[in-house]
């Protein structure tokens, strides 16, 4: 993921909604939607993504699915936009957008094929949760 949930987009904490299991996602479409989804934010086009711009960006996408984020979902929000602005600057290039997309990805391709099948994702995420309780734990 790297850690960002982030891209596999958007995980907003959305109350009331129910999802049933997504198709399998192929590696170079998770690319494409990170591209994409970084050119829409982007609304002044230098390049650079800010913090306004991806929480502008996230609530557009809510609003337009009649969903209303919750204080967790914004938490959420702003840890995995710290995971992915590694610097600390409060900006994210577009590569390091699209590289921590694939990263995340990656990190759930369990079997390396290039495709994450909701069965995966399920055991990526699971897994995720224990390595993080184990790290809470130490």
């Amino acid at each position: 993921m790297s850690r960002c949930g982030l891209l596999l987009l958007p995980m907003i904490c959305v109350s009331g909604m129910a999802f049933a299991d997504p198709p399998p996602v192929r590696r170079a479409d998770v690319v494409n939607r990170a591209a994409t989804m970084f050119d829409r934010a982007d609304t002044n086009h230098d390049g650079i993504l800010t913090r306004e711009e991806y929480h502008a960006a996230l609530a557009a996408i809510a609003k337009a699915k009649s969903a209303t984020p919750t204080e967790k979902g914004w938490a959420m929000v702003d840890a995995q936009f710290d995971a992915v602005d590694q610097s600390h600057t409060g900006h994210i290039p577009r590569d390091q957008f699209i590289a921590a997309a694939t990263a995340h990805f990656d990190g759930a391709d369990l079997n390396r094929d290039g495709i994450v099948t909701p069965g995966e994702a399920r055991k990526a995420a699971k897994m995720k949760r224990k390595a993080m309780k184990a790290g809470r734990a130490q």
